[in-house]
C-alpha cells in the first residue's frame, strides 16, 4: 500500500515539477526503500550516504494524532526541511511508515522567499 502511494505521488511530482524533483523515499523501521531517484542523484549518492541522509531526517517524535488538548496547532500533517540545494518534505503514512521527498528550491520559490525574509529578521537579531 505505502508502495503504490509512494507510486503515485512520485508520478505527480515528475509531472508536476520535472527535474525539481530529488528524490521519493520510503521509511520505515530504521530502513528505507527508494522508489525515485533523479538520474544525477544517483550517479552520485551512494548507498551509504542515502541511508545517512534518510536517518538523519526521519522524525524523532512519532506523526501519531495527539489529542485536541495536546498541541494548540492541531494534529501534525508533515515536517518540512530547508537545505542550501534542496526542501525535503516527510509525510506520515502509517504509524511506522513515512514518505520522504526532496525537491529543488526553485520549486518552493515562495516558501523559499518567506523563509529567507524570516531568516533575515532573526539574523539581524543574533
Amino acid at each position: 500500500m505505502v508502495r503504490d502511494t509512494a507510486h503515485r505521488l512520485a508520478e505527480y511530482l515528475s509531472r508536476r515539477i520535472g527535474d525539481g524533483l530529488r528524490t521519493v523515499v520510503i521509511a520505515a523501521d530504521g530502513g528505507y526503500e527508494l522508489e525515485y531517484i533523479r538520474d544525477d542523484l544517483s550517479e552520485r549518492y551512494t548507498e551509504r550516504t542515502l541511508t545517512a541522509a534518510v536517518t538523519d531526517l526521519q522524525v524523532e517524535t512519532s506523526f501519531s494524532s495527539p489529542s485536541s488538548d495536546s498541541s494548540p496547532a492541531g494534529e501534525r500533517r508533515a515536517v518540512v526541511y530547508y537545505y542550501e540545494n534542496a526542501f525535503v518534505l516527510q509525510f506520515p503514512f502509517s504509524e511506522a511508515e513515512q514518505i520522504i521527498i526532496s525537491i529543488g528550491t526553485g520549486v518552493g520559490t515562495d516558501l523559499l522567499r518567506f523563509i529567507e525574509d524570516c531568516r533575515r529578521i532573526v539574523d539581524r537579531e543574533n
